[in-house]
């Protein structure tokens, strides 16, 4: 079993903790569809993400917890990788992704390094033994990897998802 604590905080607008469509949960209008979009309006502000009331949301992925049961339910080991991952309005770069090779499992995240997302891996065995992968070498930089998206397409390939200057690439990763 895999778990990772990740949750969300919002902050800079009026009570939206349950994320209101439109406009604020304290004014009360039944035709308020009438009014256009929630996505940007210039006659009504609070509509707009930069108004008077932006808001930032700050997202949140830490330590993946990694647990392995006999067949009675019982727990035969409990491992975590440690990480601490946040990102602000989107939740894209943050996370991780996992592959299979020659009997482990790996983790594939980012990591801030001197203010720069590196691509960090981690492998766990079957007895729960967390080994630190050397850190990804030739990495271009500018490129913002996506590991949550990543896709094993082969034993030995993993394919990631990255942005390079607001555009959408891929890399192909040989183990």
């Amino acid at each position: 079993m895999i778990s990772e604590s990740a949750y969300a905080s919002t902050r800079g607008v009026y009570s939206n903790r349950w994320d209101n469509m439109y406009g604020s949960p304290y004014w009360y209008n039944s035709n308020s569809y009438l009014y256009g979009s929630p996505f940007g309006s210039s006659y009504y502000p609070w509509y707009s993400p930069y108004g008077y009331n932006s808001q930032l949301t700050r997202y949140y992925a830490d330590n993946i917890a990694i647990m392995s049961f006999d067949s009675t339910a019982n727990v035969k080991w409990a491992s975590i990788i440690n990480k601490s991952q946040y990102d602000d309005n989107s939740d894209v770069f943050i996370g991780y992704g996992t592959y299979v090779t020659a009997g482990k499992l790996n983790f594939l995240f980012n990591q801030f390094e001197k203010r720069k997302l590196l691509l960090q891996a981690q492998s766990i065995d079957a007895q729960g033994k967390i080994t630190q992968v050397p850190t990804l070498k030739e990495l271009d930089r500018g490129y913002q990897f996506m590991p949550r998206y990543a896709k094993q397409v082969s034993s030995r390939e993993l394919l990631i998802p990255c942005q390079y200057r607001n555009y959408l690439c891929f890399a192909k990763i040989e183990n």
